[in-house]
C-alpha cells in the first residue's frame, strides 16, 4: 500500500511551515502547488520540511525549481529541510543542488507535531492540512 500523501502548511509571522508526507511525483506536485498558491510570500521564509517525502520525481524537482523562482520574485527565502537521499540524488543528477538552500534535520523525525529544527517554528493546531489517501495508487 502506497503512504498517504499530506501537505500541512502552518502560518507564523515572518514564516510558513510546509511539512510533506508521501511520495512526491506528478500526481501529488499540484497538491503542493495548490497549497503554496493560496500564500503570499513577499519578505517571508518558506521552509519546506520534506523529511517525510518518500519519493520524489522530476515533476516534484519542477515544483521546487517554480517555487524557488516566485520565491525569488517575492522578496522570499525558500529553505528546504531534511531532503531524503533519494532528491538529494535527483538534485545531484540534474545539476541542481546548489540552486537550493538546504538543511539536515537536527533531529531525527520522531512526532508529526514538529520535524523541524528550533529555528523553524513548529507545526500547531492552526495549521491547514491538505490531504489525499492514497494519492499515486
Amino acid at each position: 500500500m502506497r503512504p498517504t500523501f499530506d501537505v500541512d502548511v502552518t502560518v507564523h509571522p515572518g514564516r510558513t511551515v510546509i511539512c510533506v508526507t508521501g511520495d512526491l511525483d506528478t500526481d501529488t506536485s499540484p497538491y503542493v502547488t495548490e497549497a503554496l498558491d493560496a500564500l503570499t510570500l513577499y519578505g517571508q521564509v518558506l521552509a519546506l520540511d520534506l523529511s517525510a517525502v518518500t519519493f520524489m520525481d522530476s515533476s516534484a524537482l519542477n515544483m521546487l525549481l517554480t517555487l524557488r523562482t516566485r520565491a525569488h520574485a517575492e522578496d522570499a527565502v525558500l529553505e528546504l529541510y531534511g531532503v531524503p537521499e533519494q532528491g538529494l540524488r535527483l538534485f545531484d543528477i540534474t545539476g541542481a543542488r546548489d540552486l537550493f538552500t538546504l538543511h539536515p534535520l537536527n533531529n531525527p523525525p520522531t512526532s508529526t507535531v514538529s520535524r523541524l529544527p528550533p529555528q523553524a517554528p513548529p507545526r500547531t493546531a492552526a495549521h491547514r492540512p491538505r490531504s489525499r489517501p492514497g494519492a499515486g495508487a
